[in-house]
């Protein structure tokens, strides 16, 4: 998938999680079987009850994650979090295992294929999805799909994010597209990086400048350039960071790798 590929996708007011993942997905397998994914996708949603719609937003969580959890076993991968291969839809289709995010896009392409109303919620850390529209549930697909009560979502708001503030409603945003594609970019980019994978990990860092352009994208991409010997290219990230983040947190640290790579640069000139 080049950035162009997504790019052009995001700007179809149409596309789908289901779009994104898919594009994506060619990222980690360029053999990605898309047309299969899609029909499984189909499916597993055929099955469900008519007037599903009808129902209460709870019951018509339980009935998703009854048949996707508890049916045909879809959870998340707690021995394997890191796994390039569980930002891949179609893996994920195959496996039966992955990341909030993934499992979130599969519990809402279903979801709306039987006539539903649901969204994926970028909650910080840990991807959700809501069930019923904005008076509806929210319910967690990397275990289960259980449904959290307001309790649940401050707990995990205090776990994920250490106590440096309280759950908010911008925590429960339903997110776009283009949000989602730039979470899951960021995981493939760490879970790359993870697994000493820099080439590919700056693929994903590519993605995220073209998409986005945020400053820090610029200094991950710097850093993971330098990892990899490309010192002309990770200065130039390094000084874009710097300019726009001047008085950063990291501005010391960001300002000796740039020594770093000019200085390494200069030594290969």
């Amino acid at each position: 998938m080049g950035s162009s590929a997504l790019q052009r996708l995001l700007a179809d007011p149409r596309a789908s999680f289901e779009d994104v993942a898919l594009t994506i997905a060619r990222d980690v397998d360029p053999q990605a079987d898309v047309a299969a994914a899609r029909a499984t996708l189909a499916s597993l949603a055929e099955p469900l009850p008519d007037g599903l719609h009808r129902q209460l937003p709870a019951l018509q969580a339980e009935m998703l994650s009854d048949r996707l959890a508890v049916e045909r076993g879809f959870r998340g991968n707690e021995d394997d979090y890191y796994d390039p291969r569980n930002s891949d839809l179609t893996w994920v289709l195959t496996h039966k295992k992955g990341l909030p995010i993934t499992l979130a896009v599969l519990y809402v392409a279903v979801a709306q294929r039987a006539g539903l109303e649901a969204e994926g919620v970028g909650f910080p850390g840990h991807f959700l999805v809501r069930v019923g529209g904005p008076d509806g549930v929210y319910q967690d697909p990397f275990h289960e799909g259980r449904v959290l009560s307001e309790h649940d979502l401050g707990t995990l708001a205090d776990h994920f994010l250490g106590g440096r503030d309280k759950l908010r409603p911008a925590h429960l945003r339903p997110v776009s597209p283009r949000e989602l594609a730039l979470r899951m970019l960021a995981n493939l980019q760490t879970a790359w990086a993870t697994r000493g994978d820099g080439a590919r990990a700056m693929v994903a860092a590519d993605h995220l400048v073209d998409l986005n352009g945020a400053p820090e994208h610029f200094r991950d991409r710097g850093l993971l350039a330098l990892s990899l010997a490309a010192h002309e290219a990770a200065a130039e990230d390094f000084r874009r960071y710097l300019a726009a983040r001047p008085d950063a947190e990291d501005a010391l640290e960001v300002q000796a790798a740039l020594a770093a790579a000019e200085r390494h640069g200069a030594t290969l000139n």
